[in-house]
């Protein structure tokens, strides 16, 4: 199990991911895929060093990521992926990279555009076909802001669209 959590989370690396969710799951690196940090240097300095010095972080493209995401599938250490966004994954899914089969959505917020369907979770058209498309694929889609939460499907939350 090399990626032990796959999560949609808009403030990306932070003390839920590290203290909370790394708890639960090993968790040896965190593969961040977003180009827009990515490609800004002092964001991507930023989240370099949110995460305790004995996880290591990479910030990819979506391009640059579906190697690092084939790579992780095969590692013997354990990765967290972690995207801003379901297109970001959908991207990845048809660029062929394997990220696995679960996927834990926390906060998405709310942005112009978007209808809020659940507990911090508001999401655009494109977002909303993105996650129709990953459950397509057969991607089991959970919300869950933290681990003590009792996780929504989409199937629910999509009805709230």
């Amino acid at each position: 199990m090399p990626i032990s959590f796959v999560r949609i989370d808009d403030r990306v690396i932070h003390g839920q991911i590290v203290a909370r969710w790394s708890k639960l799951k090993p968790c040896n690196g965190i593969l961040v895929i977003d180009d827009k940090i990515a490609s800004d240097p002092l964001q991507k300095g930023i989240f370099m060093h949110a995460a305790p010095s004995n996880i290591k972080v990479g910030i990819y493209t979506a391009d640059e990521g579906v190697e690092k995401v084939n790579k992780a599938r095969q590692a013997k250490n354990s990765y967290f992926v972690i995207v801003k966004s379901p297109v970001t994954l959908k991207k990845l899914n048809e660029l062929g990279g394997d990220f696995g089969t679960e996927l834990n959505v926390g906060p998405m917020s709310a942005r112009e555009t978007t209808k809020t369907i659940g507990k911090n979770v508001s999401i655009t058209e494109e977002e909303k076909e993105a996650f129709d498309y990953l459950q397509n694929k057969g991607i089991n889609i959970t919300f869950q802001l933290v681990p003590e939460e009792t996780p929504a499907k989409w199937e629910k939350l999509r009805a709230q669209f």
